[in-house]
């Protein structure tokens, strides 16, 4: 009697939406996978601008477009996804794909990470958050400044990270001990002073400069895969001046590009840090660049 009952209710399931109760089986079948892949779908549409956990809190993520590969953009140090506001809608119009931006723990809309600042904790934090869009690869990422380092993690240890653009963005061969330790006794003061005025970044900032010297230490262990393209755009006019500075700056990057061929350096003249902002033209240009070249190493794969 129950089977009875049963086989009358999927009946009158499917007949309410206009099948004969003899569907074939097929059909059904067919039925089903298209409400699963539904679901999935609504899962990742989750991500057009939603907060997702990673671990004890969460960060705001905003995914969006369709077609590979997926391009994920980082920020600078104190910088939340704003940054990218002229580059990214760019990018996914052009190039069809996805795109995510996204504001890093205590930045923009997220929220601030509980424990000591570590800079391994923004690695993992990012990883998690493009498990939870079910971001599968390939990954372009895309970074400005310190994002550089999270940036790097990633690339040295996510298989699915297939390019890389650097715009202006730290090479942790140029942060020996005493540069960091600089760099923190430079701006620890200041992050402290910007608490006064706007609480949440101040905090964000006092703590990764004080941090800084660990976060150097760590970053020189960390190694961006040799046969891993790579665009390092540098800055005319970068964040450091000091001719000394800027002398081992500019040691550094072109030191890191010559380590591979796959890696190519870019000059945006005239520029100052914020390449995107004074030369939007040419992050565009490489991110367009790798994005082709990513495009063919699947064609060629698929041969």
């Amino acid at each position: 009697m129950e089977q009875e009952g049963s086989s009358d209710v999927n009946a009158w399931m499917i007949s309410s939406i206009g099948l004969s109760r003899r569907v074939p089986l097929r059909l059904i079948a067919t039925l089903v996978l298209t409400i699963t892949m539904f679901w999935c779908s609504d899962a990742v549409a989750d991500c057009v601008g939603r907060k997702v956990d990673v671990g004890g809190y969460a960060l705001w993520m905003q995914s969006r477009g369709d077609g590979t590969p997926t391009v994920v953009f980082e920020s600078g140090g104190g910088e939340d996804s704003s940054e990218w506001s002229n580059i990214e809608p760019v990018i996914r119009e052009r190039a069809k794909v996805r795109t995510v931006v996204y504001d890093r723990a205590g930045l923009g809309k997220s929220d601030p990470n509980p424990r000591p600042y570590r800079i391994e904790d923004e690695g993992t934090a990012l990883r998690r958050a493009l498990d939870q869009c079910d971001i599968h690869g390939p990954i372009l990422l895309v970074a400005h400044s310190y994002g550089g380092f999270i940036s790097e993690i990633l690339a040295s240890k996510d298989k699915r990270v297939k390019g890389l653009v650097l715009v202006d963005a730290n090479i942790p061969s140029f942060f020996d001990d005493k540069e960091a330790a600089v760099i923190s006794a430079r701006y620890t003061p200041l992050a402290e002073d910007l608490i006064k005025e706007k609480p949440d970044l101040g905090r964000n900032l006092f703590r990764q400069d004080q941090a800084y010297p660990a976060t150097a230490r760590h970053m020189r262990d960390v190694h961006v895969p040799l046969n891993l393209p790579v665009i390092d755009i540098t800055a005319e006019h970068t964040w450091v001046d000091a001719p000394d500075e800027l002398a081992a700056m500019r040691r550094a990057h072109s030191e890191f590009v010559a380590a591979s061929p796959n890696r190519v350096a870019i000059f945006a003249e005239g520029s100052g840090h914020y390449i995107s902002r004074d030369r939007p033209d040419i992050v565009i240009d490489a991110v367009l660049r790798l994005i082709s070249e990513i495009h063919g190493q699947k064609s060629v794969v698929k041969r």
